[in-house]
């Protein structure tokens, strides 16, 4: 569990990308809480978690293992077909970065939830999909 103040700047940042993909219901941060948006529509029904972090050009596995605590959480719900659950992550200089997880790890998204670039494991650079 993190320590500290919500996410304020990323939450700021995701809300307008949260609303282009769906009807967006904003989650107060509290203890227990596992997400900070749920995104509602047509297709999927979509539970993000928002996380700061300094090294966000990292591979794919790097980002898992930096967010293990995050995928926990998120992993306490259950998982199915028409859900997503989701964490992006934020960097001090407002760059955003997407991740699906899945049971066997991360998928790197875009802001359209679509896979991009590079998942494979081995000599991912990580570089793919700062937007």
């Amino acid at each position: 569990m993190t320590r500290g103040p919500p996410p304020e700047k990323a939450i700021a940042l995701a809300l307008p990308i949260a609303q282009a993909r769906g009807f967006a219901v904003f989650c107060k941060r509290e203890r227990g809480s596992v997400c900070d948006i749920v995104i509602f529509n047509n297709a999927v029904t979509i539970v993000v978690r928002l996380a700061r972090t300094k090294c966000i050009n990292q591979s794919v596995a790097d980002m898992e293992a930096q967010f293990a605590g995050a995928a926990t959480c998120l992993g306490r719900i259950p998982a199915a077909d028409r859900r997503s659950r989701e964490i992006w992550a934020c960097d001090y200089y407002n760059n955003l970065r997407f991740f699906q997880v899945n049971g066997t790890g991360f998928v790197e998204i875009g802001r359209d939830g679509k896979p991009v670039g590079n998942n494979d494991r081995p000599g991912d650079p990580g570089k793919k999909g700062v937007i």
